[in-house]
């Protein structure tokens, strides 16, 4: 049916099929999962409507009730999580405090499983739930502490049912509005439904099946962002009376410092204890607190905390002042300029809402009046022009073709441009007046090619009026003209952003172009951008993952290539063992010797059996380390002596291959058997080269770098690989490879070479591959001394073997166009797919795809984790 339908088309309904068969998958994989991984105890509470009532829908949600002591009534410590990862974030301080109180953790309904569909996500609905939880425990008096967006919910809760709560404590907490992104609700209101819209789109518009449930950022988090108000909160922390601890993080990136010590100044009964630590202070100082909250609360019960009934008269005071920004330095000189320039961008954006911030700048003294009024007439003028122009020259052709050509004629055209030479003035000194009505005006005069040098004249005129005025007031009312302005909030955002991606662009491309270092830099980037080969995977699978999509429906199997290869677990997609697989070709006399070692806490006992490898191998350094499961080169690792040796292992999580180092040239050879077939086949074979650049005994290692023509494409990875020697100077003529590992995301240089393929090479790989049973599709990396000898058969080494996810890296050649490459990957599915087919019938098994999706997830998460 497919081949029957042309162009786009074809690739509108893969995406459909794709798409479906997504949400399809998706479905029956939750719903064969529960909602939480074995909870030790559930509870079911009534579902939250919008307006906080109960409905009479139920939802089932685990627990954790953990208490370890001999109190007979311990203290009782609910633990509020905020975060998409939810409950599991308090993990590592609950064996600590379980020995003192009783410790609650309940995942609150939204939290990922069956509990996305509710009507409300917000901070009040989470608490609303929370008091459920409390009541059907019976739990009459606790302490209740409230991680990142938790935090809010746990000062909702203190609020609304205080006769519950003995105290609260805010980790790493957000709470007053001021101090949230970018202050004010709309904004931020703004910001997060972008932020949802964008998050409901990747869940739900690209077909995934199940794999972005790694991301820690799902549709139920941005919506908790998006349904919550921030602009109670300060009203609630002032009318709390009862002893509240903040704790956070120096260097939190999610929570400003200034939030801690705002919450701290207004409620003036409360502690405040910092840490050296980010927003992941509880698993990285888990320890510091675990102490502050068991001091706290034993405080709390003793009786002895601090209340708002016998705070300080100093804190009294200070927690009665109003809130007040933090002052900046004027601006001056080139700052002068830049924050000149972003105003006259903004203005491109919002006009008068950019008067306005500029009318504020100067009442804060950080800019003076006429360079604030000068940017603000620069960009309205330069924006009134270029709307003309935009109507002038886009508009004209547009209105001829369909369907505005059915509205408007030629004629209407002719009388309005009439209209305009009498009335044109005033109109345009009327809406600069009237906001709304200016980008229609002055596009529709282009369009109707009115007067050119008429409408500057006015446009001069009317900003003269209107832009001084403006700035002026705003200069004189200050904050308070926010209030009569309140329509251009909607516009803010946008100036924000843009002011936002001016300083990026700034800083990213202008200041590194004074610099030889940064233009180099620039090179390296562009040549990124604009050469396939180093695009980011996900940009290069994504046509081919539809063509998989596609075979999968033509065979009637979306795992059918897992039966590609027998010998090895679902094919060798993901998560396989290498050194499994090498011993598939142990009787071949081709592979590399090697030897697993499997991870052991005690880094010693894995150096102990690294030292015997290379005694009974009778092996020398350099060795070669790396990953027993990994991929695209991570983890692997040129060792050059035992000190790295020991580095190397001491830092190791999982099992690893050592194996001995082999001089010569390196190759990838993609070989495939069809089952049918007597002999198999070379695809494709790819020469690897390490880069070098060579000494001129001048410069250092970092211009050598930069200056080269073909190591700038991979400037970034160079220079991080040879950071400790970046400023030696090497010897004229002296070569310097900059890599040692040939992959291709780490910097070494691939090439096409299939003038290397000889009836000799393909005899000798039927020959290894004939000694595996169970093995028909895939990729070797093999080390030969020369290429005379590989072409003859002669001296191969296998160091890796890869499955059915292991690409033909030819692509990487630069002489291949993105269309090729994506032909070459396509190909080689297409083969995967008839191999599976083929050994199908033969009676191999093909693996159950919802196993086989967790098996993929549970590798992703994995790795995603290291």
């Amino acid at each position: 049916m497919l081949k029957s339908i042309k162009g786009w088309k074809r690739y509108v309904l893969i995406y459909l099929v794709a798409l479906a068969a997504s949400h399809l998958v998706i479905s029956f994989f939750q719903n064969s999962l529960p909602d939480q991984e074995n909870p030790e105890n559930t509870v079911q509470l009534s579902v939250v409507n919008t307006d906080q009532s109960l409905s009479d829908q139920k939802v089932t949600i685990g627990y954790q009730d953990i208490y370890s002591g001999s109190e007979e009534n311990p203290p009782v410590l609910l633990l509020v999580p905020g975060g998409p990862e939810g409950p599991e974030v308090f993990q590592e301080i609950v064996s600590d405090l379980s020995s003192r109180m009783r410790i609650l953790i309940p995942r609150l309904p939204g939290y990922g499983g069956k509990n996305d569909d509710l009507p409300s996500y917000s901070f009040e609905t989470s608490s609303v739930y929370t008091a459920q939880f409390l009541d059907t425990l019976n739990v009459t008096h606790a302490h209740v502490f409230g991680f990142g967006l938790g935090g809010p919910s746990a000062i909702h809760l203190a609020h609304d049912h205080p006769q519950k709560i003995a105290s609260i404590g805010l980790i790493a907490s957000v709470g007053v509005q001021e101090l949230e992104l970018l202050g004010s609700y709309r904004l931020n209101h703004a910001v997060h439904g972008m932020q949802l819209g964008a998050v409901w789109l990747l869940y739900n518009a690209i077909p995934h099946f199940g794999l972005f449930d790694a991301i820690e950022l799902d549709v139920s988090y941005a919506k908790r962002h998006y349904e919550s108000d921030q602009r109670p909160i300060r009203s609630y922390l002032k009318e709390f009376k009862k002893p509240m601890l903040v704790l956070h993080g120096r260097d939190d990136p999610l929570v400003p410092l200034a939030a801690a010590k705002e919450h701290y100044r207004i409620v003036p009964q409360s502690k405040l204890q910092l840490f050296d630590a980010d927003h992941d202070l509880i698993e990285t100082h888990s320890d510091s607190v675990s102490r502050a909250i068991i001091s706290f609360i034993n405080e709390v019960e003793q009786g002895s905390a601090v209340t708002a009934a016998n705070a300080t008269q100093e804190r009294i005071e200070e927690a009665q002042k109003s809130f007040s920004n933090v002052e900046f330095a004027k601006f001056e000189g080139v700052s002068l300029l830049i924050i000149m320039f972003i105003i006259i961008l903004g203005t491109l954006i919002s006009e008068d809402l950019t008067c306005i911030g500029a009318g504020l700048l100067v009442a804060r003294g950080l800019i003076g009046f006429w360079p604030a009024t000068l940017a603000c007439f620069l960009g309205i003028f330069i924006g009134d022009v270029g709307l003309y122009l935009a109507g002038r020259w886009l508009g004209r052709p547009a209105i001829k073709r369909a369907p505005l050509k059915w509205i408007i004629s030629e004629k209407d055209l002719e009388k309005s441009a009439q209209w305009f030479k009498v009335k044109g003035p005033a109109i345009i000194i009327a809406t600069r007046f009237l906001p709304g009505s200016r980008m229609p005006t002055y596009f529709s005069a282009g369009v109707i090619r009115a007067g050119f040098w008429m409408f500057v004249f006015y446009f001069i005129l009317a900003g003269i009026v209107w832009t001084p005025m403006l700035v002026g007031i705003s200069k004189v009312l200050g904050n308070e003209l926010l209030r009569y302005f309140t329509v251009y909030q909607d516009y803010a955002l946008w100036v924000f952003l843009g002011a936002i991606l001016f300083i990026i662009l700034f800083v990213k491309l202008v200041i590194p172009a004074f610099r030889y270092k940064g233009r180099r830099l620039l090179v390296s980037r562009y040549r990124k951008l604009t050469q396939w080969q180093y695009w980011w995977p996900l940009i290069i699978y994504t046509p081919v993952t539809l063509y998989i999509i596609y075979l999968g429906i033509k065979y009637r199997c979306m795992v059918l290539f897992t039966a590609a290869n027998p010998a090895i677990v679902d094919g060798g997609f993901v998560g396989e063992s290498k050194s499994a697989i090498l011993d598939l070709f142990k009787d071949s006399s081709a592979v590399a010797v090697f030897m697993k070692i499997p991870f052991d806490e005690e880094f010693k006992n894995m150096l102990y059996d690294a030292d015997q490898f290379i005694k009974e191998n009778n092996l020398d350094f350099p060795l070669v380390l790396k990953p027993d499961v990994g991929e695209r080169g991570k983890g692997v690792k040129v060792i050059k002596d035992r000190y790295a040796l020991q580095d190397y292992l001491s830092d190791c999580t999982d099992d690893i291959i050592v194996q001995e180092f082999l001089e010569g040239c390196e190759v990838g050879i993609f070989y495939y058997q069809k089952p049918q077939e007597e002999q198999g086949h070379v695809f494709s074979i790819t020469r690897k080269e390490l880069p070098q650049v060579v000494g001129d005994g001048q410069k250092t290692v970092q211009e050598l770098i930069l200056s080269d023509d073909v190591a700038v494409n991979m400037a970034k990875e160079y220079l991080e690989n040879n950071r400790d020697h970046l400023f030696d100077i090497p010897e004229e003529g002296e070569k310097l490879t900059l890599i040692d590992v040939g992959t291709h995301a780490r910097g070494a240089l691939f090439f096409d070479g299939q003038e290397l393929i000889t009836d000799a090479l393909t005899n000798r790989m039927n020959e290894i591959v004939e000694s595996a049973d169970g093995f028909y599709f895939g990729r070797f990396d093999i080390k030969v001394p020369n290429y005379e000898q590989l072409k003859q058969g002669a001296g191969l080494k296998i160091v890796e073997v890869n499955g059915v996810t292991s690409e033909s890296t030819n692509i990487y050649d630069e002489s291949f166009s993105f269309i090729e490459g994506q032909n070459i990957l396509m190909k080689q599915w297409k083969i995967a797919f008839e191999i599976g087919h083929q050994l199908r019938k033969k009676g191999v098994v093909v693996s159950s795809i919802l196993p086989f999706l967790k098996r993929v997830f549970n590798q992703i998460t994995k790795a995603k984790d290291q």
